[in-house]
């Protein structure tokens, strides 16, 4: 453990030792996050935009003295806002009933992104980034309206040791340009993340089939995580 540990720091504190220009740059933004649903699933899904808020700080680590190449670790936080229409269907049943669901979730996270930055010009400058990002939920809520009796309506926590993933790994692609402003920058900043764990752990509530039995029905096709994010921020020198 000590081992795994101790290797990123090095290659860290070894990267800051290397560092031509380094600076700090906190940002705030806007996001709109969206399920990439499976297509084998047996319900259909809308998905309606409803936009989310992002905040943080990055740390602008140039490796050589004219600012081409840069590397960018950064820790956000974001709320990620999803509203869905699912047609589900009753599982195990041959005259399964179809019934609407509209699901809400409101989750909490902290992102710890690791960008590579490749820049372009003198005084104004353009960049495109790529990495690999983390993502670690605080906490969250569901709400789930339904049209029929036999599911209960419910606006609740989101349960992370049963029926959601708490962590997700993503990759993240991006661009933006940054402006000279006094000793430091302003930057406007547009990514897209592709998350790869599935939302859910679990798909499944208990509702009550016409017959009065208890049935099981799945409510949520399987679905990762898709967010797109505008952000400003402003580069403070540190060196």
């Amino acid at each position: 453990m000590f081992k795994k540990t101790l290797l990123p720091l090095l290659l860290f504190f070894s990267t800051i030792a290397a560092a031509q220009q380094i600076y700090i740059v906190p940002q705030v933004g806007l996001n709109v996050n969206t399920y990439n649903f499976d297509e084998t699933s047996s319900n259909i899904s809308d998905q309606r935009f409803s936009p989310g808020v992002s905040a943080g700080v990055g740390f602008n680590i140039a490796l050589n003295e004219m600012r081409t190449f840069i590397i960018q670790p950064e820790i956000n936080y974001s709320l990620r806002n999803n509203r869905t229409d699912n047609i589900a269907t009753a599982s195990g049943q041959q005259n399964a009933e179809t019934i609407t669901l509209n699901q809400r979730n409101t989750m909490h996270y902290i992102e710890i992104p690791l960008l590579a930055r490749l820049d372009f010009g003198i005084d104004t400058r353009y960049y495109i980034n790529i990495g690999p990002s983390f993502s670690y939920a605080l906490s969250g809520r569901e709400k789930l309206e339904s049209n029929v009796s036999a599911i209960e309506s419910y606006n609740r926590k989101a349960d992370f040791d049963n029926r959601f993933n708490r962590t997700d790994w993503s990759a993240v692609i991006g661009g933006g340009i940054e402006f000279p402003f006094n000793d430091g920058f302003l930057v406007v900043d547009a990514r897209f993340a592709w998350g790869f764990k599935t939302l859910y752990k679990s798909r499944e509530v208990q509702g009550i089939s016409e017959d009065g039995n208890p049935t099981t029905l799945t409510v949520a096709p399987e679905g990762k995580n898709r967010i797109f994010t505008l952000s400003i921020g402003y580069g403070l020198p540190l060196n």
